[in-house]
């Protein structure tokens, strides 16, 4: 019974900010209706006290997210420790017996933290604005707070970024496991001669540092390294705007990302494990799931972009399509269907801003309508087992088509939404090939009831070992703190960018977490390529064309404001199969100057994403800090910058729909202020100017009490 192995779970857990000393307590979502909201239903919660002290707990009545002083209660995830024995292939928790049974005490066991926010330091290049919180070796019950600490601060000024506690066992709760509870969402400021009332306090020191009044311009030069290395999206900060540039107000967050490690040592064992964890806001939505989301990514890295049709993948497709039908439900998708330049528009706006496409509605508005959109993906939900999800499966749109703006090209599924490449959404490859699965299951299962034969059976995709940890949920962790319901897709997104788990994905380079472009190098022997375009790896393209009807109506090439006809294509379907197939061997890649002028050639070793038999991101490709790098500064800035056309289910825009006489739909705004019962249900469309919406500055000192939680598409109760 010697222990081998040790593994926290789950591998990625996200933490929720909010302010209240009362963490979230646990629930479940069910499926009463086959095509109605998700219920929210009380389950067995953990309370962890001061001491260390476990207790369950259960809600006597309604989930409440806000505590009585209505201030949001925070998404505080454990994280269990679990061992492998010698003859065994379980994983078995990790207890005080067991580790006796090895000649070990719990003093044996000791925890570490290492989370960092690193946004500023992506933007202007200096190391010594990287914000870093390590809470070394402990093995006492205290809450130990997570410091964060920056070069560029004010002499004694740190930004918390939240607290773990190892949970003390006992015989009611014999397994080990440590709990992360995030900061408090608030922002901080830079010290100037004028005071800002905005912030909790000043933080940052504009003597030592650049980040108060950093800038970013407008329309910065993309033939150039410093154009080009910009985020993606840029100007993603707080600030203000002159002489064309976007100027900083010197803003720090409390959002991060990093490691919870545990270690046991003695008895001659030495053994370590960690796991990940990202802060990011609230699930406004909570009885929502994104369309696609971090653990879809993570599901395609395990098991490529490919599945076989079988009877799992069914219930699948089931699921995405709910999912589909869940974010739909939560966007005005009659507004967002129009054409023009008007901010608040959609991706048809998009179309027209991005590469001067004619502009024109994406669909028929007379079929746009949000509840006619909502109709529609009911009818596919209610009807899976017939020939509906074999319409719905071809018409998704593929990976490598998100260029495609004809008309045909802009209906494809899903409709109306932003994809985190900056175009139209596809969903992963492997979603894509689970619903085609179906409707291929479904196709065969009515050909052999015509024939009168039996349905020969077909395999199924069966999860390996690794599946189970990703989809782990620690005892009393709520089902928001899963990466099923973190943004995949979002641009940049809300509780992570997880474009960022690729820039390292080649040994010698850092890619831009958007673009087909090096960022950086770490080894000499690569210089040549920085600043230049990775065009293939291992002969599969990055990039795709980009065509569709210009302003004369002329279908064609279309070119971005660099004047080129392709776009990079998102990382995650792009490396698909390289991810499954090709891990830990070396790749042929082609490199491409700038003005287009020099092309280069390399092998580079394409990294492991997991570590060994896990579902754990890799320490190498990923280090405290990444995952959040590229979110907006502060993170409330991504309320205001966009007008939701890709993440209403976790930022709802379109709530308290009703229908009017005409069949129409009618209702608010997400970010209109002082809504009440009696508040007439009129969509104020988002240009920035319209004081009825909330503002930047309101998100900034406000957001727990001016955002609200919407359950069934409705406004919270009052008082709630």
């Amino acid at each position: 019974m010697a222990i081998t192995e040790i593994r926290l779970l789950p591998p990625l857990a996200l933490a929720r900010l909010g302010s209240s000393p009362e963490p979230l307590d646990n629930y479940e979502l069910e499926i009463p209706d086959a095509v109605g909201p998700r219920q929210i239903v009380p389950a067995e919660s953990l309370r962890l006290d001061a001491d260390g002290t476990l207790t369950v707990t259960r809600s006597n009545g309604p989930v409440q997210f806000r505590d009585k002083n209505h201030l949001i209660k925070p998404v505080a995830p454990f994280f269990e420790l679990f061992a492998r024995v010698d003859g065994s292939d379980e994983w078995t928790p990790v207890t005080e017996e067991l580790l006796s049974r090895n000649g070990l005490s719990l003093s044996s066991v000791k925890w570490s933290a290492h989370l960092g926010n690193i946004k500023i330091q992506r933007r202007t290049c200096d190391d010594n604005d990287k914000i870093e919180a390590i809470v070394p070796s402990f093995n006492d019950h205290a809450v130990h707070h997570l410091h964060g600490k920056c070069n560029n601060f004010l002499d004694g000024e740190s930004v918390p970024l939240g607290n773990v506690q190892f949970a003390r066992p006992s015989a009611q709760h014999p397994g080990l496991r440590v709990r992360f509870t995030p900061a408090h969402g608030k922002v901080y400021g830079t010290k100037t001669s004028t005071p800002d009332p905005n912030v909790v306090r000043d933080v940052y020191d504009c003597t030592k540092g650049r980040w108060h009044g950093y800038a970013e311009p407008d329309s910065p030069n993309p033939h150039d390294y410093a154009g080009r290395r910009l985020t993606n999206p840029a100007e993603i900060f707080a600030g203000y705007d002159r002489d064309n540039t976007h100027i900083s107000y010197g803003y720090v967050d409390d959002e991060c990302d990093g490691t919870i490690e545990a270690r046991i040592e003695g008895a001659g064992l030495s053994l370590s494990t960690f796991a990940r964890v990202a802060a990011g806001p609230p699930t406004f939505a909570p009885d929502s799931k994104p369309i696609r989301t971090v653990a879809d990514e993570l599901e395609q890295v395990l098991h490529g972009p490919d599945v076989e049709a079988g009877e799992d993948e069914i219930e699948a497709a089931r699921d995405i399509v709910r999912r589909a039908l869940e974010t739909v439900r939560l966007m005005n998708t009659g507004q967002l269907n129009k054409g023009g330049v008007v901010r608040g528009v959609g991706m048809a706006r998009m179309d027209t801003l991005d590469v001067s496409r004619q502009s024109a509605p994406i669909f028929d508005p007379a079929v746009a309508d949000s509840l006619a959109i909502r109709a529609r993906h009911e009818r596919v939900l209610l009807a899976l087992e017939s020939g509906s999800l074999v319409w719905f499966s071809k018409v998704l749109r593929e990976y490598d088509q998100v260029g495609d703006l004809t008309d045909e090209g802009r209906r494809k599924m899903p409709g109306m939404m932003r994809s985190a490449d900056g175009r139209h959404l596809a969903l992963t490859r492997r979603q894509v090939s689970k619903v085609k699965a179906a409707a291929a299951s479904i196709l065969r299962k009515s050909a052999s009831r015509t024939e009168g034969g039996e349905e020969a059976p077909t395999p199924a995709v069966r999860p390996l070992n690794v599946s189970a940890q990703l989809a782990y949920r620690a005892r009393g962790n709520p089902p928001n703190s899963l990466p099923d319901t973190a943004i995949s897709n979002a641009f940049p997104g809300l509780e992570m960018d997880f474009r960022n788990v690729w820039k390292r994905i080649l040994t010698g380079i850092v890619l831009h977490e958007s673009l087909n472009f090096v960022l950086e190098v770490e080894d000499e022997a690569f210089a040549a390529v920085k600043g230049m375009f990775i065009l293939t790896i291992a002969g599969i393209p990055l990039t795709a064309p980009v065509t569709g009807p210009d302003a004369n109506g002329i279908v064609g090439p279309l070119t971005d404001a660099s004047g080129n006809d392709r776009m990079a294509l998102e990382w995650s379907n792009a490396l698909a199969e390289l991810v499954r197939d090709r891990q830990g061997q070396e790749v042929h890649c082609v490199f491409q100057s700038i003005d287009g002028k020099q092309q280069l050639e390399f092998l580079l070793t394409f990294r492991h994403f997991f570590e060994t038999d896990s579902a754990l991101i890799s320490r190498e490709i990923l280090a405290p800090g990444d995952l959040t790098q590229s979110l907006c500064a502060p993170w409330q800035n991504d309320y205001r910058e966009c007008s939701c056309f890709y993440w209403a289910a976790n930022r709802p825009d379109y709530v308290n729909v009703e229908p009017r006489a005409d069949g129409s739909s009618a209702g608010n705004n997400w970010m209109q202020k002082d809504r009440t019962a009696a508040t007439p249900k009129v969509y104020i469309n988002d240009d920035w100017q319209d004081t009825r919406l909330l503002s930047h500055p309101d998100l900034v000192s406000n957001w727990e009490q001016a955002l609200r939680f919407i359950i069934a598409n409705k406004d919270e109760p009052p008082g709630t």
